[in-house]
């Protein structure tokens, strides 16, 4: 088993139109995963971009909202842990890592 990093970014936490954030939704995904949850990490209600060092943060609908790390056997099964996240139902998306190193 290889450990995955999963990022949410672009949540719609605080916006005052479309899908609000439902933390009993977040809960049940993360009791759902079970034994393949190695780091609930946290959620951000706010994040900024830092493009370079030369300009100031900036606001982007794809910001970071937040992360966990999980086992997986392959990104074939990250990606089928992932879909089921309740960023998708908040217009948002996740972008899955494989992280380098042991897996515990």
């Amino acid at each position: 088993m290889e450990r995955y990093l999963i990022v949410y970014r672009g949540s719609t936490v605080d916006e005052s139109e479309g899908p609000q954030h439902d933390p009993q939704r977040w809960a049940e995904w993360f009791e759902m995963l079970g034994a393949t949850l190695v780091d609930r990490g946290g959620l951000s209600h706010s994040s900024v971009e830092v493009p370079s060092r030369l300009r100031g943060p900036k606001l982007n609908s794809t910001s970071l909202s937040g992360y966990c790390v999980i086992t997986a056997a392959d990104f074939n099964e990250a990606v089928s842990v992932a879909e089921e996240c309740p960023i998708f139902d908040e217009k948002g998306s996740v972008e899955i890592a494989r992280l380098a190193g042991p897996t515990g």
